[in-house]
Protein backbone atom coordinates (compact mmCIF):
# COMPACT_ATOMS: atom_id res chain seq x y z
CA UNK A 1 0.00 0.00 0.00
CA UNK A 2 1.23 3.16 -0.64
CA UNK A 3 2.04 5.85 1.65
CA UNK A 4 -0.85 8.35 2.91
CA UNK A 5 -0.36 11.77 3.83
CA UNK A 6 -2.58 12.12 7.01
CA UNK A 7 -3.63 15.27 9.34
CA UNK A 8 -0.55 15.13 11.64
CA UNK A 9 1.95 14.36 9.32
CA UNK A 10 5.34 15.74 10.36
CA UNK A 11 6.29 16.82 6.88
CA UNK A 12 3.13 19.81 7.00
CA UNK A 13 4.71 21.50 9.96
CA UNK A 14 7.15 23.24 7.03
CA UNK A 15 3.92 25.21 5.80
CA UNK A 16 1.43 27.73 6.12
CA UNK A 17 -1.62 26.72 7.84
CA UNK A 18 -4.61 28.85 8.42
CA UNK A 19 -5.48 28.79 12.35
CA UNK A 20 -8.60 31.60 12.70
CA UNK A 21 -10.70 34.07 11.17
CA UNK A 22 -8.90 37.79 11.84
CA UNK A 23 -12.38 38.57 13.81
CA UNK A 24 -12.09 35.65 16.01
CA UNK A 25 -8.91 36.72 17.70
CA UNK A 26 -9.48 39.91 19.71
CA UNK A 27 -8.27 40.74 22.83
CA UNK A 28 -8.19 37.50 24.84
CA UNK A 29 -5.74 34.23 24.05
CA UNK A 30 -7.34 31.75 21.70
CA UNK A 31 -6.50 28.21 21.64
CA UNK A 32 -6.31 26.29 18.18
CA UNK A 33 -5.21 22.90 16.95
CA UNK A 34 -2.95 22.33 14.12
CA UNK A 35 -1.08 18.97 13.28
CA UNK A 36 -2.70 17.47 16.21
CA UNK A 37 -1.16 19.97 18.41
CA UNK A 38 -2.45 22.24 20.76
CA UNK A 39 -1.76 26.30 19.96
CA UNK A 40 -2.34 30.17 21.79
CA UNK A 41 -2.95 33.25 19.63
CA UNK A 42 -3.24 36.39 21.06
CA UNK A 43 -3.22 39.96 20.18
CA UNK A 44 -0.34 41.56 21.56
CA UNK A 45 0.07 45.68 21.69
CA UNK A 46 3.35 45.25 19.12
CA UNK A 47 1.40 42.48 17.30
CA UNK A 48 0.31 39.26 16.70
CA UNK A 49 1.95 36.38 18.97
CA UNK A 50 1.37 32.86 18.96
CA UNK A 51 3.04 30.34 21.24
CA UNK A 52 2.77 26.25 21.83
CA UNK A 53 -0.24 26.56 23.90
CA UNK A 54 1.78 25.45 27.66
CA UNK A 55 3.17 26.90 29.90
CA UNK A 56 7.36 25.84 30.48
CA UNK A 57 6.60 26.13 34.54
CA UNK A 58 3.68 23.77 34.76
CA UNK A 59 2.55 23.14 31.37
CA UNK A 60 -0.62 25.00 32.14
CA UNK A 61 -2.65 26.07 28.58
CA UNK A 62 -1.31 29.70 28.12
CA UNK A 63 -4.38 29.84 26.39
CA UNK A 64 -6.24 30.08 29.97
CA UNK A 65 -4.43 33.31 30.60
CA UNK A 66 -4.82 36.71 29.43
CA UNK A 67 -3.41 39.94 27.47
CA UNK A 68 -1.67 42.35 29.64
CA UNK A 69 -0.47 45.01 26.69
CA UNK A 70 2.64 43.42 25.06
CA UNK A 71 2.05 40.36 27.18
CA UNK A 72 0.74 37.11 27.83
CA UNK A 73 0.32 36.12 31.34
CA UNK A 74 0.01 32.42 32.00
CA UNK A 75 -3.61 32.03 34.16
CA UNK A 76 -1.66 29.24 36.67
CA UNK A 77 1.05 31.32 38.40
CA UNK A 78 1.31 34.32 36.52
CA UNK A 79 4.00 34.23 34.33
CA UNK A 80 4.45 36.23 31.63
CA UNK A 81 5.88 36.69 28.36
CA UNK A 82 6.23 38.22 25.09
CA UNK A 83 6.37 37.57 21.60
CA UNK A 84 9.50 36.31 21.31
CA UNK A 85 8.82 33.65 23.92
CA UNK A 86 11.19 35.27 26.28
CA UNK A 87 9.15 34.99 30.04
CA UNK A 88 9.76 38.98 31.79
CA UNK A 89 8.43 37.75 35.07
CA UNK A 90 7.93 35.02 37.64
CA UNK A 91 5.79 36.54 40.79
CA UNK A 92 6.66 33.67 42.92
CA UNK A 93 10.71 34.71 42.40
CA UNK A 94 9.57 38.31 43.71
CA UNK A 95 10.22 41.86 41.57
CA UNK A 96 13.69 41.87 39.79
CA UNK A 97 14.11 38.51 40.17
CA UNK A 98 15.01 36.84 36.58
CA UNK A 99 13.30 34.40 34.96
CA UNK A 100 15.06 31.10 34.88
CA UNK A 101 16.82 30.37 31.36
CA UNK A 102 14.77 27.89 30.16
CA UNK A 103 11.62 29.67 31.37
CA UNK A 104 10.37 29.90 27.87
CA UNK A 105 7.22 30.19 25.96
CA UNK A 106 7.57 28.72 22.46
CA UNK A 107 6.72 30.28 19.42
CA UNK A 108 6.34 29.01 15.69
CA UNK A 109 9.00 29.83 13.10
CA UNK A 110 6.25 32.23 12.11
CA UNK A 111 2.57 33.69 12.55
CA UNK A 112 1.26 36.36 10.25
CA UNK A 113 -2.13 37.87 9.41
CA UNK A 114 -3.32 38.22 5.56
CA UNK A 115 -6.39 37.63 3.11
CA UNK A 116 -8.62 38.08 6.26
CA UNK A 117 -7.22 35.04 8.07
CA UNK A 118 -4.55 34.12 10.84
CA UNK A 119 -1.80 31.87 9.54
CA UNK A 120 1.08 29.63 11.53
CA UNK A 121 4.19 27.94 10.15
CA UNK A 122 5.14 25.93 12.44
CA UNK A 123 8.83 25.39 11.34
CA UNK A 124 10.39 27.53 8.34
CA UNK A 125 7.83 26.92 5.23
CA UNK A 126 8.60 26.00 2.01
CA UNK A 127 6.49 27.72 -0.10
CA UNK A 128 5.00 31.47 0.59
CA UNK A 129 1.14 32.43 1.41
CA UNK A 130 -0.98 32.00 -1.59
CA UNK A 131 -2.01 35.46 -2.87
CA UNK A 132 -5.29 36.43 -3.86
CA UNK A 133 -5.20 39.49 -6.24
CA UNK A 134 -9.08 39.68 -6.34
CA UNK A 135 -9.05 41.32 -2.79
CA UNK A 136 -7.44 44.25 -3.98
CA UNK A 137 -9.50 44.44 -7.59
CA UNK A 138 -12.52 47.47 -8.10
CA UNK A 139 -15.21 45.88 -8.28
CA UNK A 140 -14.98 42.90 -6.35
CA UNK A 141 -16.96 42.35 -3.46
CA UNK A 142 -15.82 39.64 -0.59
CA UNK A 143 -17.94 37.68 1.97
CA UNK A 144 -16.53 34.78 4.16
CA UNK A 145 -18.77 31.68 4.47
CA UNK A 146 -19.09 30.67 8.35
CA UNK A 147 -16.06 28.12 8.72
CA UNK A 148 -16.82 24.62 8.30
CA UNK A 149 -14.96 21.49 10.12
CA UNK A 150 -15.01 18.04 8.94
CA UNK A 151 -13.95 14.63 9.75
CA UNK A 152 -12.40 13.72 6.34
CA UNK A 153 -8.05 15.04 5.75
CA UNK A 154 -7.19 18.22 4.50
CA UNK A 155 -5.64 16.31 1.54
CA UNK A 156 -9.05 14.52 0.27
CA UNK A 157 -10.30 17.74 0.65
CA UNK A 158 -8.08 19.84 -1.72
CA UNK A 159 -8.30 17.00 -4.19
CA UNK A 160 -12.34 17.02 -3.81
CA UNK A 161 -11.51 21.02 -4.65
CA UNK A 162 -9.59 20.65 -7.78
CA UNK A 163 -11.87 17.78 -9.11
CA UNK A 164 -14.53 18.55 -11.53
CA UNK A 165 -15.27 15.02 -12.59
CA UNK A 166 -17.98 14.98 -9.69
CA UNK A 167 -19.65 17.88 -10.66
CA UNK A 168 -23.03 16.09 -12.80
CA UNK A 169 -22.69 13.36 -9.91
CA UNK A 170 -22.48 15.06 -6.13
CA UNK A 171 -23.40 18.77 -7.62
CA UNK A 172 -26.61 17.48 -9.53
CA UNK A 173 -28.85 20.05 -8.01
CA UNK A 174 -26.33 22.70 -8.19
CA UNK A 175 -23.51 23.49 -10.13
CA UNK A 176 -23.75 20.17 -12.04
CA UNK A 177 -26.94 20.50 -13.51
CA UNK A 178 -26.75 19.13 -17.02
CA UNK A 179 -22.93 19.29 -17.37
CA UNK A 180 -21.38 16.94 -19.84
CA UNK A 181 -19.67 13.74 -17.67
CA UNK A 182 -16.43 14.22 -20.05
CA UNK A 183 -13.92 16.09 -18.83
CA UNK A 184 -12.30 17.52 -22.16
CA UNK A 185 -7.96 17.52 -21.65
CA UNK A 186 -6.53 20.49 -19.70
CA UNK A 187 -3.15 22.14 -18.72
CA UNK A 188 -2.04 21.84 -15.12
CA UNK A 189 1.27 24.36 -15.50
CA UNK A 190 4.26 23.92 -12.54
CA UNK A 191 4.45 27.03 -10.76
CA UNK A 192 6.83 26.65 -8.13
CA UNK A 193 6.47 24.31 -5.29
CA UNK A 194 2.74 24.57 -6.52
CA UNK A 195 0.84 24.37 -10.09
CA UNK A 196 -1.48 26.23 -12.21
CA UNK A 197 -5.03 24.60 -13.46
CA UNK A 198 -6.22 25.95 -16.45
CA UNK A 199 -9.48 24.79 -18.05
CA UNK A 200 -12.58 25.30 -20.65
CA UNK A 201 -15.68 23.94 -19.40
CA UNK A 202 -19.38 24.12 -20.00
CA UNK A 203 -21.44 24.17 -16.85
CA UNK A 204 -24.53 25.62 -14.91
CA UNK A 205 -24.65 29.15 -13.84
CA UNK A 206 -27.78 29.21 -12.24
CA UNK A 207 -26.39 32.57 -10.24
CA UNK A 208 -26.89 34.47 -14.16
CA UNK A 209 -29.34 36.57 -13.77
CA UNK A 210 -30.26 36.23 -16.98
CA UNK A 211 -30.83 32.51 -16.96
CA UNK A 212 -34.20 33.27 -15.45
CA UNK A 213 -35.38 35.63 -18.29
CA UNK A 214 -34.68 33.15 -21.10
CA UNK A 215 -32.27 35.60 -22.35
CA UNK A 216 -28.86 33.14 -21.42
CA UNK A 217 -28.81 29.40 -21.05
CA UNK A 218 -28.21 27.88 -17.84
CA UNK A 219 -25.40 25.81 -19.30
CA UNK A 220 -22.33 28.29 -20.12
CA UNK A 221 -18.89 28.90 -21.25
CA UNK A 222 -16.53 29.27 -18.35
CA UNK A 223 -12.74 29.49 -17.41
CA UNK A 224 -11.27 28.02 -14.68
CA UNK A 225 -8.23 28.71 -13.45
CA UNK A 226 -7.60 26.66 -10.39
CA UNK A 227 -4.32 28.19 -8.40
CA UNK A 228 -2.75 25.96 -5.62
CA UNK A 229 0.03 26.38 -3.21
CA UNK A 230 1.22 23.82 -0.55
CA UNK A 231 -0.14 22.18 1.62
CA UNK A 232 -3.83 23.39 1.80
CA UNK A 233 -3.83 26.86 -0.07
CA UNK A 234 -6.18 27.04 -2.92
CA UNK A 235 -7.73 29.75 -5.51
CA UNK A 236 -10.08 29.33 -8.31
CA UNK A 237 -11.19 31.77 -10.52
CA UNK A 238 -14.21 31.08 -12.51
CA UNK A 239 -14.91 33.58 -15.35
CA UNK A 240 -17.71 33.92 -17.03
CA UNK A 241 -17.45 35.25 -20.49
CA UNK A 242 -21.10 35.37 -21.68
CA UNK A 243 -22.40 36.57 -18.66
CA UNK A 244 -19.35 39.04 -17.99
CA UNK A 245 -19.13 37.73 -14.68
CA UNK A 246 -15.96 36.60 -12.60
CA UNK A 247 -16.12 34.73 -8.97
CA UNK A 248 -13.44 33.97 -7.40
CA UNK A 249 -13.22 31.55 -4.36
CA UNK A 250 -10.41 31.43 -1.60
CA UNK A 251 -10.01 27.84 0.01
CA UNK A 252 -7.70 27.28 2.87
CA UNK A 253 -7.38 24.22 5.19
CA UNK A 254 -6.46 24.03 8.78
CA UNK A 255 -5.54 19.95 9.46
CA UNK A 256 -6.23 20.24 13.36
CA UNK A 257 -5.80 16.81 14.52
CA UNK A 258 -6.69 13.22 12.70
CA UNK A 259 -10.26 13.17 12.14
CA UNK A 260 -10.91 16.93 12.08
CA UNK A 261 -9.84 19.52 9.52
CA UNK A 262 -11.23 23.22 9.54
CA UNK A 263 -12.34 24.75 6.45
CA UNK A 264 -12.15 28.55 5.59
CA UNK A 265 -13.84 29.90 2.17
CA UNK A 266 -14.01 32.89 0.78
CA UNK A 267 -16.46 34.33 -1.96
CA UNK A 268 -15.09 37.02 -3.98
CA UNK A 269 -17.29 38.60 -6.67
CA UNK A 270 -17.39 41.12 -9.45
CA UNK A 271 -21.53 41.15 -10.96
CA UNK A 272 -23.40 41.90 -7.59
CA UNK A 273 -21.99 45.99 -7.09
CA UNK A 274 -21.95 45.85 -3.36
CA UNK A 275 -25.42 44.34 -2.91
CA UNK A 276 -25.10 42.88 0.72
CA UNK A 277 -28.57 40.75 -0.08
CA UNK A 278 -27.38 39.11 -2.98
CA UNK A 279 -23.39 38.77 -1.44
CA UNK A 280 -25.21 36.63 1.56
CA UNK A 281 -27.36 34.78 -0.92
CA UNK A 282 -24.31 34.09 -2.73
CA UNK A 283 -22.32 32.66 0.20
CA UNK A 284 -25.58 30.15 0.90
CA UNK A 285 -25.58 28.87 -2.52
CA UNK A 286 -21.98 28.33 -2.16
CA UNK A 287 -22.42 26.71 1.28
CA UNK A 288 -25.03 24.32 -0.25
CA UNK A 289 -22.17 23.76 -2.47
CA UNK A 290 -19.76 22.81 0.00
CA UNK A 291 -22.09 20.78 2.29
CA UNK A 292 -22.47 18.54 -1.06
CA UNK A 293 -18.60 17.77 -1.17
CA UNK A 294 -18.22 17.26 2.42
CA UNK A 295 -21.47 15.21 2.79
CA UNK A 296 -19.59 12.82 0.44
CA UNK A 297 -16.09 13.24 1.65
CA UNK A 298 -17.24 12.24 5.28
CA UNK A 299 -18.03 9.04 4.35
CA UNK A 300 -14.31 8.08 2.71
CA UNK A 301 -12.45 5.32 5.33
CA UNK A 302 -9.28 6.72 4.37
CA UNK A 303 -6.82 8.11 6.95
CA UNK A 304 -4.80 10.16 4.83
CA UNK A 305 -4.27 11.46 1.14
CA UNK A 306 -2.66 8.46 -0.93
CA UNK A 307 0.46 10.21 -2.58
CA UNK A 308 1.67 9.41 -5.73
CA UNK A 309 4.60 6.50 -5.00
CA UNK A 310 6.96 4.35 -7.23
CA UNK A 311 8.42 1.15 -7.89
CA UNK A 312 9.21 0.08 -4.54
CA UNK A 313 5.62 2.19 -3.48
CA UNK A 314 3.57 1.04 -5.60
CA UNK A 315 0.67 4.05 -6.26
CA UNK A 316 -2.78 2.87 -4.52
CA UNK A 317 -5.34 4.68 -6.85
CA UNK A 318 -6.28 4.07 -10.45
CA UNK A 319 -6.26 7.48 -12.08
CA UNK A 320 -7.27 8.78 -15.82
CA UNK A 321 -6.70 11.97 -17.80
CA UNK A 322 -9.28 13.57 -15.42
CA UNK A 323 -7.44 13.23 -12.68
CA UNK A 324 -4.14 15.61 -13.76
CA UNK A 325 -4.67 17.89 -11.16
CA UNK A 326 -5.22 15.25 -8.35
CA UNK A 327 -1.89 13.88 -9.57
CA UNK A 328 -0.36 17.10 -9.43
CA UNK A 329 -1.46 17.32 -5.80
CA UNK A 330 -0.22 13.92 -4.79
CA UNK A 331 3.15 14.78 -6.35
CA UNK A 332 3.34 18.01 -4.47
CA UNK A 333 2.75 16.61 -1.88
CA UNK A 334 4.72 14.31 -2.08
CA UNK A 335 7.50 16.36 -2.68
CA UNK A 336 6.85 17.98 0.63
CA UNK A 337 7.00 14.82 2.52
CA UNK A 338 10.26 13.96 0.41
CA UNK A 339 12.23 17.53 1.38
CA UNK A 340 11.57 17.28 4.76
CA UNK A 341 12.49 14.14 5.12
CA UNK A 342 15.75 15.11 3.84
CA UNK A 343 16.21 18.20 6.73
CA UNK A 344 18.26 17.17 9.67
CA UNK A 345 16.18 16.29 12.64
CA UNK A 346 16.68 19.46 14.93
CA UNK A 347 13.29 19.77 16.52
CA UNK A 348 13.02 23.12 16.35
CA UNK A 349 9.96 24.70 16.69
CA UNK A 350 8.20 22.01 18.21
CA UNK A 351 6.06 22.37 21.20
CA UNK A 352 8.86 21.19 23.90
CA UNK A 353 11.50 20.99 21.46
CA UNK A 354 13.14 23.82 23.46
CA UNK A 355 15.82 25.17 21.13
CA UNK A 356 16.16 28.81 19.50
CA UNK A 357 16.16 29.17 15.69
CA UNK A 358 18.99 31.77 15.00
CA UNK A 359 19.59 30.78 11.77
CA UNK A 360 15.90 31.71 10.62
CA UNK A 361 15.26 34.67 12.82
CA UNK A 362 16.18 37.21 10.51
CA UNK A 363 14.60 35.55 7.60
CA UNK A 364 10.96 35.34 9.96
CA UNK A 365 11.30 38.95 11.12
CA UNK A 366 11.93 40.09 6.88
CA UNK A 367 9.15 37.72 6.28
CA UNK A 368 6.76 39.66 9.05
CA UNK A 369 7.67 43.52 7.70
CA UNK A 370 6.86 42.05 3.97
CA UNK A 371 3.71 40.22 4.20
CA UNK A 372 1.50 41.44 7.00
CA UNK A 373 -1.41 43.47 5.43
Amino acid sequence: MSRRLRNTTAALRHGWHPVARSGEVADEPVPVRLLGEPWVIARLDDGLAAFADRCPHRLAPLSAGRVNAHELVCGYHGWRFVASGECTAVPALGPGVPAPRRARATPPWGVVERHGLIWIAPEEPFTDLIEVPEADEAGFDSVWLEPSRSSACAGLLADNFLDTAHFPFVHADTIGAGEDTVVAPYRVTQDGDGFVVQMEQRVANPEDPKVATGEHPLVQRRWSTYVYRPPFMLRLRLEYPDAGMINTIQFCLQPEDEGSTRIYTRLLRDDLGGDAVQMAKAARFEQTVLDEDLALQERFDLDGLPLVGDDADPVEEVSIRADAAGVALRRALASLVDRAARLPPTGAGRPGGGQDRVLTAARRTEYRRTTIR
